[in-house]
């Protein structure tokens, strides 16, 4: 029976399990996470506050507003605009039944758990392909055209990491408004490229909702917190239609911690600049292309004559390195693998370890 790759990155279990090598032992270039960890005032912070019960044994606010202040502030926008909730997921679905969507576009490739929720939800799927040939870049004008009732895409777009400016999706949420369609749009790593960011706009365009990751960026993804951004009659709506409690206190109070670090964010645009930079100039050495990524994962076209499926396994069994697998990502072509951005180091391990593995694959004719 042949094994599949596990159906989203970070999944170090499975892959510590499948090719029987401790976990500790891995290097995970499979999830996008600041590999450099959360910002120092999140552990603090979690300290102090478990030295007090109350975490434990209050219940957490039920409106966030302490959590809702942080995020404001953090985006520029009105408190009165935000919904939370411990990941995206609950917030794209919670989305779809408060506008009762009932046909979306959905550009692919793209991050796989869309369709699944357009599926949960009973909404029709109109797929729209992008050209690898084109960088996986939206085509506004078309992406308008059809009989669909909204549009959920990506900026920067997933897998590609190919970044929409602002002025281009703002004319694309425009022509969209005059066709009553609406625009979902997943900004999860819009934090390396916060200028393109359209979260100041949903007041302006009632059509619009954006998505925000807050652990991602400030590597703090056990902590489950993201945010959606709308005009203040939409977000209402959206936050009647969530179960109660989507955060916990701890949660809530390490997030806010992590926000408040401006410092944080501006070294860690720049490291990852720096780092995928040098990253890409190696893989480029190697044949390797990788795409114009503004975020802090590359997106791989491996050379014709090499395998992704086995050069994913070489990689793992020789050198215990994970990368995605992208065997799961709708209308993407093959020999694709995604890599994040990690350290300077152990960005240098790997394109050694392309280095060694690639004349192998050309003497055994992999295929």
């Amino acid at each position: 029976m042949i094994e599949l790759a596990p159906s989203h990155g970070g999944q170090l279990r499975q892959i510590s399990e499948r090719f029987n090598i401790f976990s500790s032992q891995l290097i995970d270039f499979s999830a996008n996470i600041n590999p450099d960890g959360p910002p120092p005032a999140v552990l603090s912070t979690l300290r102090t506050r478990l030295e007090d019960v109350s975490m434990l044994t209050a219940y957490p606010d039920l409106e966030e507003v302490g959590l809702k202040q942080s995020i404001a502030d953090y985006a520029g926008v009105h408190p009165k605009q935000l919904v939370v909730a411990n990941g995206f997921i609950p917030l794209l679905e919670s989305a779809l039944r408060t506008l009762g969507v009932k046909r979306c576009l959905l550009p692919v490739p793209a991050f796989v758990e869309y369709r699944r929720s357009l599926a949960r939800a009973g909404v029709e799927i109109e797929p729209h392909i992008l050209s690898p040939g084109s960088n996986f870049r939206y085509d506004i004008h078309a992406l308008v055209h059809g009989g669909h009732d909204a549009v959920l895409l990506a900026n920067p777009q997933n897998p590609s990491g190919v970044l929409t400016t602002r002025d281009i999706l703002l004319q694309f949420v425009s022509k969209c408004a005059e066709r009553n369609i609406i625009v979902l749009l997943d900004e999860a790593f819009i934090d390396y490229a916060p200028l393109d960011s359209l979260t100041l706009d949903v007041e302006q365009f009632t059509n619009l909702i954006v998505f925000r990751s807050v652990t991602k960026f400030h590597g703090i993804p056990g902590l489950r917190v993201a945010y959606a951004v709308a005009n203040e009659v939409s977000a209402r709506a959206l936050n009647e239609t969530l179960p109660p409690w989507p955060i916990t206190t701890l949660a809530s109070c390490a997030v806010a911690s992590a926000l408040a670090d401006q410092h944080f964010a501006e070294r860690t645009r720049l490291h990852n600049d720096q780092r995928r930079a040098h990253l890409r100039t190696g893989l480029d050495a190697l044949s390797i292309h990788a795409y114009p990524s503004a975020a802090n994962f590359l997106l791989l076209h491996l050379p014709e004559h090499i395998s992704a499926d086995r050069f994913w396994r070489q990689m793992i069994v020789e050198h215990h390195m994970v990368l995605r697998d992208c065997s799961n990502y709708e209308a993407l072509p093959s020999r694709h693998l995604r890599m994040a951005v990690r350290t300077a180091e152990e960005n240098d391990k790997l394109v050694g370890a392309a280095a060694q593995l690639l004349p192998f694959c050309q003497r055994s004719q992999w295929a």
